[in-house]
């Protein structure tokens, strides 16, 4: 059985091709299982979506309810991420530069570790010269833009520098899932402290066992870019007071969504208007007190999420910080298709 690699600072140089190497060797050892750009911005500026002090107050907005969450990760987080299709993980991004990894249940997959994270963005589970992998990207405190891979045996999450040219340091970026072969193993955009408003988008390809990352023509914003969304009809940019923004998929109908720097969360509407949201408290479970940042997916998932999931991370009081799991199947799934109850298993 080989070692367990060590935990690699992505701070110092790291040699991608051994990287990715040496996580396949360890993956082997286990055998489990083109686009235009519409910038958007929420018509209520504020964005400050109203507080249910009652549970009986009238509220004309939606409310959709926490289920689930993990436990209490012990510092502040300033990102999050889930991986789609088959990987059921949520990587969480603390303030300080590490990153762990959780299950759908709530539960620590991995210790934290110091990767030196600054973003991350929604990941990808497949087959990666011939090992089974979650891939997760993210920027590092450099500016780098980094695939982080996960799989079989290894104890945390390895940084996989990507090549972007000399376009300088990455100040944000988002995924899609490949909607063909020739998107190969995702979609990926990033905008750069020095372009601020031009969306770089192109796909994560694996090209002779290696991971490559090929640029599309970049397209430009009319004002500085601070959260995108990739969806199968094309590149969405937001701007100020915008900080993040997910779009729920499922069967064909989406659910975009944002949250803006007061912390709240609005859906935004294609043809109808834009409607404040809001996370309901479960019976013990609280949402955050400050969401400081949300991922999420429409995709079926085990662990009681027929209709997806969204993550919100932020402090439930000043030393407790944890994710919190939402069910958003008020959206995502029409009356015929809703369970009675929706739980963890």
């Amino acid at each position: 059985m080989f070692k367990r690699p060590p935990v690699r600072n992505a701070n110092h140089l790291v040699n991608a091709s051994l990287a990715l190497g040496l996580l396949f060797i360890v993956t082997a050892c286990d055998t489990r299982d083109e686009q235009g750009i519409d910038p958007i911005l929420p018509e209520n500026s504020s964005g400050i979506a109203p507080a249910i002090e009652n549970p009986t107050e009238r509220f004309d907005g939606i409310s959709l309810p926490a289920v689930w969450s993990s436990d209490n990760l012990g510092k502040p987080i300033r990102s999050v991420a889930v991986a789609g299709r088959r990987g059921s993980l949520i990587a969480v991004g603390f303030e300080d530069g590490d990153v762990q990894l959780l299950n759908f249940e709530g539960d620590r997959v991995t210790e934290p570790a110091d990767l030196g994270i600054t973003a991350l963005a929604n990941g990808e589970f497949g087959m990666v010269g011939g090992a089974l992998l979650t891939i997760f990207p993210g920027v590092d405190r450099d500016g780098g833009l980094n695939a982080y891979l996960y799989g079989g045996e290894i104890a945390a999450p390895i940084p996989f520098p990507l090549d972007i040219g000399s376009r300088g340091r990455v100040k944000g970026l988002c995924s899609g899932r490949a909607l063909d072969d020739r998107d190969g193993v995702m979609r990926l955009a990033f905008w750069t402290e020095g372009a601020v408003s031009q969306l770089q988008s192109g796909r994560l390809v694996e090209v002779a066992d290696t991971l490559v990352f090929l640029a599309d023509e970049p397209v430009e914003a009319d004002n500085p870019i601070t959260a995108c969304v990739l969806e199968p009809t094309g590149a969405k940019v937001f701007t100020a007071p915008v900080t993040h923004a997910v779009s729920l998929e499922r069967n064909g109908r989406r659910n975009l969504i944002a949250l803006d720097d007061a912390g709240g969360l609005t859906l935004i509407g294609e043809d109808d208007p834009d409607t404040d949201m809001v996370v309901v408290d479960g019976l013990s479970v609280r949402a955050p007190n400050q969401i400081t940042s949300f991922a999420g997916t429409g995709d079926a998932r085990s662990g009681g999420y027929p209709g997806g999931l969204i993550v919100l991370v932020g402090a439930i009081s000043t030393s407790e910080h944890r994710a919190v799991l939402v069910d958003p199947s008020d959206l995502t799934l029409s009356a015929f298709e809703r369970p009675a109850v929706l739980a963890p298993e």
